[in-house]
């Protein structure tokens, strides 16, 4: 299955070699870059020397391409971006800014709801963010 993962905004592709990468400001003004794994489910995260953040420390999450915020301005610390499977199926893909926390909800045009992570207890209803 070929998987392309989209900015919201402009839908450029944000994904390279296995790797969804984002730019990144911390509430203590460090920036860089975050690469996220694209596998739904992988938390494994690097990122760029210049981006120092502290467990919990939530980060503003912007596409790399046009710059937009990703943030979701309704809800707890989210940010959402596309994903596009087989060139066809599209869905949101909806992450925690919170470093460390295990959260994603991938979303189908249906409304259909997919959760992952450890961390979703907080979150009894996502229909709020959509």
């Amino acid at each position: 299955m070929e998987v392309t993962y989209l900015c919201p905004h402009c839908r450029g592709a944000i994904n390279a070699d296995n790797n969804i990468v984002l730019s990144a400001k911390t509430s203590k003004n460090k920036i860089g870059l975050v690469l996220l794994h694209e596998e739904i489910g992988n938390y494994s995260v690097t990122l760029s020397s210049s981006l120092t953040v502290d467990e919990g420390e939530i980060a503003d999450f912007y596409c790399p391409i046009c710059h937009e915020c990703l943030n979701i301005k309704k809800g707890d610390s989210l940010a959402r971006y596309i994903r596009l499977e087989n060139g066809v199926d599209e869905s949101f893909i909806i992450i925690s800014r919170a470093y460390g926390e295990r959260i994603t909800f991938k979303v189908d045009k249906n409304r259909h709801i997919e959760t992952y992570g450890e961390s979703l207890s907080r979150f009894i209803d996502p229909e709020w963010f959509l």
